[in-house]
């Protein structure tokens, strides 16, 4: 008889939802700190190949459809992560991973994508240990 806990009851998977739930925060609270102050838009927005291609109005709207969309994202793979399921730490790798390179492309990169860098690198670390662990297979006793 083994009685060890299933992984996706460990430490590891509770932080990573945590985490989670500070990134889908932290993705609708940039969002509105967009909408309310213009004069922070031009650090990440205006400045970046959506502002200068897109204009500043359209950069706006992108920039809120884009964070939206890997807010909703994060939400599903929060969900998954609450039914315990292998394929919420897949999509928060592929998420994380894809959300950093797209803003590579379209925000301008200032000092503070060092820390979305690390932070992404933690979600990434912490989606894949988790996963390894639900991967393992408790090892039968003999009979």
């Amino acid at each position: 008889m083994t009685t060890s806990k299933t992984a996706a009851s460990g430490i590891t998977h509770k932080i990573l939802m945590l985490f989670v739930i500070i990134n889908i925060i932290g993705d609708i609270g940039n969002v509105a700190f967009w909408w309310a102050s213009p004069s922070s838009r031009a650090a990440s927005l205006n400045t970046g190949y959506i502002g200068t291609s897109a204009g500043v109005d359209n950069a706006l709207i992108a920039g809120t459809i884009i964070l939206i969309i890997v807010a909703a994202i994060y939400g599903a793979s929060l969900f998954g992560l609450i039914k315990k399921m292998k394929w919420a730490l897949l999509l928060i790798i592929a998420i994380s991973v894809g959300n950093r390179a797209l803003a590579l492309v379209l925000y301008f990169i200032s000092p503070a994508f060092a820390f979305w860098a690390v932070w992404t690198v933690i979600l990434v670390v912490l989606a894949y240990l988790d996963y390894r662990k639900m991967n393992i297979q408790p090892i039968q006793p003999s009979q």
